[in-house]
């Protein structure tokens, strides 16, 4: 099944400074039309507004260790970090079976796709609903 549905939008956090916070920090980003890909800033406000909403929802633990609210984006060369993805099995099977014939890894397919797409300019959201709507449909 496919989700088109956006991740829920965390609050706005109380101790974040409406006058220094910044781009997608307090609510989520807007698409506008005629934009270029996401920017450094809107990405660091956009982390640092997650990171805030999961701290809200985890208890914590007394002397547990618990990552703080960043202050920048992680280096190009930061450490991978594992990530949960749920994916059709008829599909990662064939994806699978496709990097192995092109002498490489899924991991590192997807790793391509995620930067190309990081990297890239938004699209309206209404064409990326019927984009990934029609996924399916032209299988057949």
């Amino acid at each position: 099944m496919l989700s088109t549905k956006a991740a829920a939008a965390p609050a706005a956090s109380p101790d974040v400074d409406e006058a220094e916070a910044l781009p997608g920090e307090l609510e989520p980003l807007e698409w506008t039309a005629k934009r270029g890909p996401v920017t450094e800033e809107e990405a660091l406000g956009v982390l640092r507004r997650r990171r805030r909403s999961e701290l809200a929802q985890a208890p914590k633990r007394e002397g547990a260790k618990r990552a703080e609210v960043p202050s920048e984006l992680p280096p190009e060369d930061a450490r991978k970090v594992p990530v949960v993805n749920r994916f059709p099995p008829r599909y990662l099977a064939i994806a699978h079976a496709r990097a192995e014939l092109e002498g490489t890894n899924l991991t590192a397919i997807l790793e391509e796709m995620l930067v190309k797409y990081a990297t890239g300019a938004p699209t309206r959201p209404e064409a990326v609903s019927r984009r990934l709507m029609g996924l399916y449909s032209r299988s057949k």
